[in-house]
């Protein structure tokens, strides 16, 4: 018979776990903490029960191979080391975390089913407390819109878009984890592209233009790993797209404005892309890689160092970051750090989709496949992945992934649902 504090500890477990995506989600400074706390306890549970297993998996080892790079040989050759210093001592927080995830705190299937509930809620009310601002220019707590063109929804700033990205994937695998979807494929065919459809509705009203394409992106491989596992209901998945279009091409009609600017306006930039705003941006951060190649400027240097090279003094602009993170990690590490952290992206998703390859589990493949791509894609630009907010999201799915390729999951076939009756 459990303990009374064995009780307490898997009850604030539970808790802990169902509160996660809030904690992520809503403020910077308590998202690092979250992550900060969680390896710490972690490792202290790896002490106590003598279980360093987990140090064996591949993709950690190559973590702190590009770690250990940022110690010995980046942050020397930085350009001002004292502004590198605490971001490449810290660095490994974010793997560390993704690793306490995918070993401890979402290692079961029961764990990783609470914080889908946790997580469903939270989206639920961005949803609600974003299209609040929409429609009448202030959220729930009195927060205004950025603009005219921009939400802040519940953050306080015009990321809602780039930060729900993170977890819209996430949430997905719910149709997987809910017995009311999973075992009826005919709900299935309809529940996602419904979910699809509120997703890039609310990216829509962002006016967020990257995350919006991504998630399109991510929807189309998500649907066509649904209509190949779903045979049986290729009919009614085709119809219920259809209609997820028709409906986009309503919500396109009835708002003009932001149709411009989260649609239109991409085709044009992409038409002129170096004389756009990203083309500007990611042209000066590969003329910083370019005068720093092998080894970069060091970690967190890009702006002072592109502020110091002028490159965009012509153009009237700003060194923030490069607004990509393959480019931010050539500025910042060189090519050499660039090398070592692809090598690190393709163990994670080796380990996080050969299982489900092997399964032919295709919908939970691409569903997994998209968590991670959203984050690691090459044309990515927005908020750096390397940033404190973003990174928290960025190796919560990268936890995800993890965690739920132990188990496989696919969706079930016509005659097993005939046979369940």
């Amino acid at each position: 018979m459990p303990t009374l504090p064995s009780l307490y500890l898997a009850r604030s477990h539970s808790l802990f776990v169902w509160l996660l995506p809030a904690l992520l989600l809503f403020s910077r400074a308590i998202a690092d903490l979250t992550v900060v706390l969680v390896g710490l306890v972690f490792l202290v549970r790896s002490y106590r029960q003598k279980d360093w297993e987990w140090l064996s998996r591949r993709w950690f080892q190559l973590a702190l191979v590009f770690w250990a790079y940022l110690l010995l040989v980046n942050l020397p050759a930085s350009v001002l080391p004292q502004e590198s210093l605490k971001n490449v001592l810290s660095f490994i927080r974010w793997p560390l975390f993704a690793m306490a995830l995918a070993y401890w705190l979402l290692a079961k299937p029961t764990q990783q089913w609470i914080l889908l509930k946790g997580l469903l809620l939270t989206c639920l009310f961005v949803i609600l407390d974003t299209g609040w601002q929409y429609f009448y220019g202030v959220d729930w707590f009195g927060i205004e819109r950025f603009n005219e063109e921009r939400l802040t929804g519940p953050f306080r700033n015009p990321v809602p878009g780039t930060l729900m990205l993170r977890v819209w994937f996430i949430a997905l695998f719910a149709v997987l984890f809910w017995q009311w979807f999973y075992r009826r494929p005919d709900r299935l065919v309809v529940s996602v592209p419904l979910l699809l459809f509120i997703a890039m509705s609310f990216t829509f009203i962002t006016g967020e233009r990257m995350a919006l394409l991504l998630l399109l992106l991510g929807g189309m491989v998500v649907l066509i790993a649904l209509m190949v596992e779903a045979k049986t209901y290729r009919p009614q998945l085709l119809f219920c797209v259809a209609a997820m279009l028709l409906a986009a091409s309503l919500v396109l009609v009835l708002d003009p404005d932001m149709t411009q600017r989260s649609v239109v306006s991409i085709g044009e930039k992409l038409d002129d892309f170096a004389a756009s705003d990203y083309g500007r941006v990611f042209g000066a951060a590969w003329k910083v890689w370019q005068a720093h190649f092998w080894l970069g400027t060091g970690l967190d240097n890009y702006p002072v160092v592109c502020e110091q090279m002028q490159v965009l003094t012509a153009k009237r602009a700003h060194c923030t970051h490069p607004h990509n993170l393959y480019l931010e990690l050539g500025a910042e590490t060189g090519l050499t750090g660039v090398l070592l952290f692809i090598c690190l992206l393709l163990a994670i998703y080796w380990m996080a989709l050969k299982p489900l390859i092997h399964a032919r589990a295709w919908l939970h493949l691409s569903l997994s496949l998209s968590v991670l791509t959203v984050s690691f894609w090459p044309l990515m630009g927005g908020i750096s992945p390397l940033s404190n907010w973003v990174a928290a999201l960025v190796w919560f799915g990268v936890g995800w992934a993890l965690a739920v390729s132990a188990i496989p999951m696919r969706v079930p076939s016509q005659q097993r649902v005939d046979s369940v009756g």
